[in-house]
């Protein structure tokens, strides 16, 4: 099987047999063009619906003929495409290996019930849903990764109800879409953030935007990294986007369907550039791509979601992501209510620091005692007398772009207002 500019095209009449039987297009699917055997005489006419005795037909007179079969593009193997591409990614909800993905989805029924209509509806054009059909038959770990970033963005939006249109859609699209450029030689597996991700979003917009994406989608991938995302002690993947221009699938992408797409009521709904929408879908996927990130470097496997949970919900409290999409996600996660409710106190004694961002509870994320990390000795909260050592550096725990050093620090009075909150949470 071949996903040409055009369509669909087989090369072998079992394939291509089996694909039609498979799934379930007989009588609804014509080819584009004919049928011809060794002499160019007509066999089977282009534009004639394949029912089971054309395909008969053919398998008594294979080696007859030239086994070329051009699949138009239809209604009907849009719906087909659509369907499959939906299989595909709601199975990656189920894979109880993608722990967090599916604990994400998993307790929220009410909002799930939409879910594959929204996946299915995103692959509104025939250009993208080739496109994804081709990365799916010959990329699949690829396929998978784009799916999950797209169902992680998706998941931040979903869990309430947004009056703002195609929220959802654009939400998933943008999260589908903001890696697409990565295949080559696995480099989507490595950590992406500073001038890497810049690098990688560039080519990938080049590709959303062939792909005729919605505006409001283009937009959030190009702007998702401004926020300083880092992870301290991961080196980012080293990117040449030349080396990628090159890559053949990018060059598939890059190239287009060659076909127009029809105008859907879908694409009318949606109108003119939202505002509203885009804001929303733009820290949708702000939040995809930390959790994504966290998740490739995480190695307490076992305890992955508790502990990205914890940190997620910390930079929300600094006000690192909008709390109207973090607070719903983090209620899906109940079993772990209590180290919520810890790291949330932690985060809000820390923001009444008379210098914003000096006061540093220690250790995360069940910490005791609050330190001031920038050492403003001049704050009348300091507690002289009782200076931390601190032996070994601690990790910024989420708090993207700030760690703790190896040294001397003052204690902060906040402190005593910690114990007696921290206390209160845990009875």
């Amino acid at each position: 099987m071949k996903i040409t500019n055009a369509g669909i095209e087989f090369l072998e009449f079992n394939e291509f047999k089996n694909f039609a039987v498979d799934y379930d297009l007989l009588g609804s699917v014509s080819l584009s063009e004919p049928v011809v055997d060794k002499n160019g005489s007509i066999l089977i006419k282009e534009k004639v619906a394949i029912k089971e005795n054309v395909l008969k037909k053919l398998e008594g007179m294979e080696g007859n003929y030239i086994p070329s079969f051009k699949l138009a593009m239809s209604k009907d193997l849009m719906r087909m495409l659509r369907m499959v591409l939906s299989k595909a990614i709601l199975s990656r909800i189920e894979d109880r290996s993608n722990e967090f993905i599916f604990h994400l989805y998993e307790q929220n029924a009410e909002r799930m019930a939409s879910l594959k209509g929204i996946i299915q509806n995103s692959f509104y054009s025939k250009s993208l849903a080739l496109s994804f059909f081709r990365v799916l038959l010959n990329h699949k770990e690829f396929f998978n990764h784009l799916a999950d970033f797209g169902l992680l963005s998706l998941g931040s939006v979903i869990q309430k109800q947004y009056g703002f249109k195609m929220v959802n859609r654009f939400s998933f699209l943008a999260g589908l879409c903001a890696d697409i450029a990565v295949s080559k030689e696995g480099l989507y597996k490595q950590s992406f953030f500073g001038s890497s991700l810049s690098s990688a979003v560039n080519l990938s917009l080049e590709i959303a935007r062939k792909l005729n994406l919605p505006e409001e989608v283009i937009s959030a991938i190009n702007n998702h990294g401004s926020n300083g995302f880092e992870i301290p002690g991961v080196v980012p993947a080293t990117v040449n986007v030349d080396d990628l221009r090159k890559h053949q699938l990018n060059q598939d992408l890059l190239a287009g369907s060659g076909m127009e797409d029809d105008a859907s009521d879908d694409e009318e709904e949606a109108g003119e550039y939202a505002d509203d929408t885009a804001e929303v879908t733009l820290d949708a996927l702000k939040i995809a791509r930390y959790i994504m990130e966290n998740l490739k470097v995480s190695t307490e496997k076992e305890h992955v979601s508790e502990k990205l949970l914890v940190m997620f919900t910390y930079n929300a409290e600094k006000g690192l992501f909008r709390k109207d999409l973090a607070d719903p996600m983090t209620s899906r996660f109940k079993e772990f209510d209590q180290a919520i409710k810890r790291i949330r106190t932690i985060a809000e004694i820390e923001n009444k620091c008379k210098f914003q961002t000096s006061a540093w509870a220690y250790p995360k994320p069940k910490a005791a005692q609050i330190l001031c990390r920038d050492k403003n000795y001049q704050c009348p909260w300091i507690v002289n007398g009782w200076d931390l050592r601190i032996i070994s550096p601690q990790d910024p725990f989420g708090h993207i772009g700030t760690s703790l050093d190896v040294g001397t620090y003052p204690k902060c009075a906040l402190e005593e207002e910690l114990h007696a909150k921290i206390k209160y949470t845990d009875s």
